[in-house]
C-alpha cells in the first residue's frame, strides 16, 4: 500500500511540471486568439516531447484554429535539411563538398576563384541573392511563379559576385535553391530532390507531416494560410512560388522536434554528419564565424544555442536547440511579424533551461558630449546603405532599437555585436558581428538642388538583369524616382551625396567618371544579399 502511495505521488509530481509550464507558455503566446493568425509551439526535454500547443487561427476566413499538428511553411529553417541532403550525398560518394558548383551546374560562370558546395553551405559563396535581382529585372517576387530552374537561370547571368568565395559572409538563399538541382544531377537516376529527402531523412525519422512545397497548387492537409497586417486588417500572404531548398518546407512542430533529436542519436547520417552540420565555417583569413551548415551556433542567455529562423510570405518560424540542457523548441507562425518566433521560442526555452535574460554589464563612463559627437549618418561601405546613429534621451542609438552601451571610450556593444569608432575624416565605424566585420563611414546628409537632380536623370541598363532603370525627377523636393518596365514608380530619398534610399532600405548610388560626369549607378542591399549591382548610363 505504501509502495502504491509513493507511485501515485511520483506520478503527480511528474505531471506537475508540464502543467505549470503549460500555463506559462499560454501566457507567452497570449497575444494570439480567435481573431488573429497565430503560432504552434513544441518543446522536447531529455528526449521526450513535453509540450505541443496551438494558438490563434490557421484560417481566418473559415475559423479554423491552429493546433499542435497544423502544417506551416518553414522559411529558412529548411536550409539545414538541404545541407544534410548534400552531406548524405557526399557520404554516398556521389559528390564532394569541396567540388566546384560548376561541376554539376555548368550554367554558372567561371568567377576565377573556385566556388564550392561548402562555400554555399555557410553563405560564404559571394553569390548575389535572387530577390533583389528579380526586383531590378522588373519581375519582383509575387508577380511571377518562380521555380528553382528560374533561379539557376538568374544565377547564370550574373557576371560578378559580392566577394571572392570564402573571404567574407553574406546571407543568400540562391545557393541553397540551386543546390537542389545539383543534387538531382549528381544522383543521375531521375530521382527528385523531394524523393531523395523523403527516403533518406523524413521517412527514417518518422517526419510524416513533412514535404517540400515544390508545387504551390498541391493540396497540403491541415496547412495554415499565412497572413500579414495592413493597418487593422489581415491580408493573405501565402507564397505563390515553387522555390525550395532555401525554404519551402511544409512541416509541423512535432516533426521538427524529431529532427532535432537526430542531433543526439544520429539515426540519419551518423555522428560525423550531425557534427559537420554544427561546425562553424572558417574564412580564408582564419576567422571562424557563427554560421555552420544551415545552422547558427551562438550564445544566448549564456547558453550554447544552435538555431535558425525563417520567413516566407506571412510565415515566420524558429527552431532552436540547447544541447547542454537537452532542450529543443520549435515555433511556427502564420502571422507576418518577423523576429516574433525567436523571441517567443527563447522565452519558452527558459522555462526548461532555467536561463534568465542576460543583463548588460554596467556601462563604461563616457562623457555625454563625446557620445553626442558620434551621432550622425553612416554609410555601409560595401553596399552604400545608410544607418542613423542618434543621441536620444541620454542614450546613443544605432537605428531605432539598438542602444550602444560603452565598454571603452570608443567601443560599444549592442545585441550580439561590437561597435568600434575610429577618429579621422571621415569618422569610421567597424561593427564586428558573429558572422563578419562591417565597415561604415560617417557622411554628410545630402540636400540636392533641382539642378543636381537633373544631372542624375536618365536611363541605366544592366545585361545581368536584362532591364533598363529609368530615373526621373520626383514630386517632392530633393526626390528622384525610378521605374523598371511598366512597374510602379519607386521613390528615392536623398541620403548622402549622389546616393538615395528606396522605401525598402536599398541604396542607389550614382557613379561619376574622373571628369565628374555621371556614367553609372550601383544598387546595393547587404541585408538582401546584393552589394553592388551596376547599371551603365545609356542616356
Amino acid at each position: 500500500m505504501r509502495t502504491l502511495a509513493i507511485t501515485v505521488l511520483l506520478a503527480v509530481m511528474f505531471q506537475a511540471e508540464p502543467v505549470k509550464h503549460q500555463a506559462e507558455v499560454d501566457r507567452i503566446f497570449s497575444a494570439f486568439n480567435t481573431h488573429t493568425a497565430g503560432c504552434a509551439v513544441g518543446v522536447a526535454h531529455n528526449g521526450s516531447v513535453v509540450l505541443k500547443s496551438g494558438y490563434g487561427m490557421a484560417d481566418l476566413e473559415r475559423n479554423v484554429p491552429i493546433t499542435a499538428d497544423t502544417v506551416f511553411e518553414s522559411g529558412s529553417v529548411a536550409k539545414q535539411f538541404t545541407a544534410a541532403a548534400l552531406m548524405l550525398l557526399a557520404k554516398q560518394g556521389k559528390i564532394s563538398l569541396d567540388d566546384a558548383m560548376r561541376k554539376y551546374l555548368p550554367e554558372l560562370p567561371d568567377y576565377g576563384a573556385p566556388l564550392t558546395i561548402r562555400h554555399v553551405l555557410s553563405h560564404v559563396s559571394g553569390l548575389r541573392d535572387w530577390r533583389p535581382i528579380a526586383d531590378f529585372a522588373g519581375f519582383p517576387e509575387g508577380t511571377h511563379v518562380y521555380s528553382n530552374r528560374d533561379l539557376l537561370e538568374m544565377a547564370a547571368k550574373q557576371r560578378g559576385l559580392n566577394f571572392d568565395p570564402g573571404t567574407d559572409y553574406s546571407y543568400t538563399n540562391i545557393g541553397y535553391n540551386i543546390a537542389t538541382i545539383l543534387i538531382e544531377r549528381a544522383l543521375g537516376n531521375g530521382k527528385t530532390f523531394q524523393a531523395f529527402t523523403q527516403e533518406n531523412i523524413f521517412a527514417p525519422l518518422g517526419m510524416t507531416h513533412t514535404r517540400w512545397r515544390d508545387d504551390f497548387r498541391a493540396l497540403a492537409p491541415n496547412r495554415a494560410l499565412a497572413y500579414g497586417r495592413t493597418g487593422d486588417t489581415w491580408i493573405q500572404q501565402t507564397p505563390i512560388e515553387n522555390i525550395i531548398g532555401a525554404g519551402g518546407l511544409l512541416t509541423t512542430v512535432g516533426d521538427l522536434l524529431l529532427w532535432n533529436e537526430n542531433f543526439k542519436h544520429a539515426r540519419v547520417g551518423g555522428p560525423e554528419l550531425v557534427r559537420a552540420l554544427q561546425t562553424p565555417a572558417t574564412l580564408t583569413n582564419g576567422r571562424t564565424i557563427a554560421y555552420a551548415a544551415g545552422l547558427r551556433v551562438i550564445q544566448v542567455d549564456g547558453l550554447r544555442e544552435i538555431s535558425h529562423a525563417g520567413a516566407t510570405g506571412g510565415y515566420h518560424t524558429w527552431l532552436g536547440r540547447y544541447p547542454d540542457q537537452d532542450v529543443s523548441v520549435a515555433v511556427l507562425c502564420n502571422s507576418g511579424q518577423p523576429n516574433i518566433p525567436a523571441r517567443l521560442g527563447r522565452e519558452t526555452a527558459r522555462l526548461w533551461t532555467g536561463a534568465s535574460t542576460a543583463k548588460p554589464s554596467a556601462p563604461y563612463a563616457v562623457d555625454s558630449a563625446k557620445l553626442q559627437s558620434l551621432a550622425g549618418m553612416y554609410r555601409k561601405v560595401r553596399d552604400n546603405t545608410v544607418a542613423e546613429i542618434r543621441w536620444r534621451e541620454g542614450k546613443l542609438m544605432f537605428g531605432s532599437k539598438d542602444e550602444l552601451i560603452p565598454t571603452a571610450p570608443d567601443k560599444f556593444v549592442a545585441a550580439e555585436s561590437e561597435y568600434k569608432f575610429t577618429d579621422g575624416t571621415p569618422v569610421r565605424l567597424r561593427v564586428v558581428t558573429p558572422y563578419d566585420d562591417v565597415l561604415y563611414e560617417r557622411v554628410d546628409p545630402a540636400r540636392p538642388t533641382a539642378a543636381e537632380l537633373v544631372a542624375l536623370v536618365g536611363e541605366y541598363e544592366n545585361p545581368e538583369t536584362a532591364s533598363t532603370l529609368v530615373v526621373a525627377i520626383g514630386s517632392a523636393p530633393g526626390e528622384l524616382t525610378y521605374r523598371i518596365r511598366t512597374n510602379p514608380l519607386v521613390r528615392l530619398r536623398a541620403t548622402f551625396r549622389d546616393a538615395f534610399a528606396t522605401p525598402s532600405g536599398s541604396s542607389i548610388r550614382f557613379i561619376r567618371d574622373a571628369g565628374g560626369k555621371v556614367v553609372a549607378l550601383s544598387a546595393g542591399d547587404d541585408r538582401r544579399g546584393v552589394w553592388d549591382l551596376s547599371f551603365t548610363r545609356v542616356r
